[in-house]
């Protein structure tokens, strides 16, 4: 409708919630205006299964304004989420939870692609996205990592990679929220005890 981006109303707009899975998802040719959003600062990616997810996120064209990245989604996998992380050289604030769908591929640590941002805002990490490929994958980020707040609820299986990651942040770090999930029960580990 706005042929000319700097006569839209897109610069308004400060908050993107993209519905990218289920039966109201977004077309995928959306993602060809994004960058019209050149004041958004916070960006939702959200949905369910039901209908076949988009199938390219490392296609998509998104703001480079984007400061905080909520991705809840069972709809993409774990390497696509990397791949958006990427086109987001101005994050600081990030929250991953959800069940992404399972890929071959997994492996994010040593995959030469380069997450850049400032990661010094608030980090939330929880169900299938609380997990070692995830963390080592934060882990590797060549400018570090200076989150302020961290909240993680992870599998027991996690508790040393999570321990890492936060040790990472111990220099900025404020504000800790941590649980662990043995057998279905969460936990809050006591810091006084052994591990």
């Amino acid at each position: 409708m706005f042929p000319l981006p700097e006569e839209s109303p897109a610069h308004h707009v400060r908050e993107l919630r993209v519905w990218i899975g289920g039966y109201s998802r977004v077309p995928e040719k959306f993602f060809k205006y994004t960058p019209w959003f050149v004041n958004a600062e916070r960006m939702f990616l959200l949905g369910n299964g039901g209908v076949p997810p988009l199938r390219t996120p490392s296609l998509w064209r998104l703001p480079q304004s984007v400061t905080s990245l909520t991705v809840n989604t069972s709809v993409v996998t774990f390497v696509q989420i990397r791949d958006i992380m990427a086109k987001l050289p101005n994050l600081d604030d990030l929250s991953l939870s959800g069940y992404p769908i399972p890929d071959p591929r997994r492996a994010l640590v040593g995959t030469g692609t380069a997450l850049k941002g400032r990661f010094g805002g608030k980090l939330l990490l929880r169900n299938d996205c609380a997990d070692n490929d995830v963390m080592n994958m934060l882990l590797e980020i060549a400018s570090g990592l200076r989150f302020t707040a961290v909240h993680i609820r992870c599998e027991g299986e996690c508790l040393l990679t999570a321990i890492r990651l936060v040790e990472a942040c111990s220099k900025t770090l404020v504000k800790l929220s941590f649980m662990i999930t043995y057998h279905g029960k969460y936990h809050s580990p006591s810091w006084s005890s052994r591990l």
